[in-house]
């Protein structure tokens, strides 16, 4: 029982720092991935509107 909750708090610890890391550095690539995905939105709509 003891292992089990040991090694989920692990678990645990380590997705949130992953999850700290993950968005610390695409925190300055944010713009541009949001910029990537208006765009693709904006490339659907258009060919949405041409067929």
């Amino acid at each position: 029982m003891k292992t089990t909750f040991f090694i989920t708090s692990l678990l645990v610890l380590t997705i949130a720092l992953l999850v700290t890391y993950l968005v610390k550095k695409e925190q300055s690539s944010m713009n541009r991935l949001s910029n990537k995905f208006i765009r693709l939105l904006e490339r659907f709509n258009s060919w949405q509107m041409m067929r």
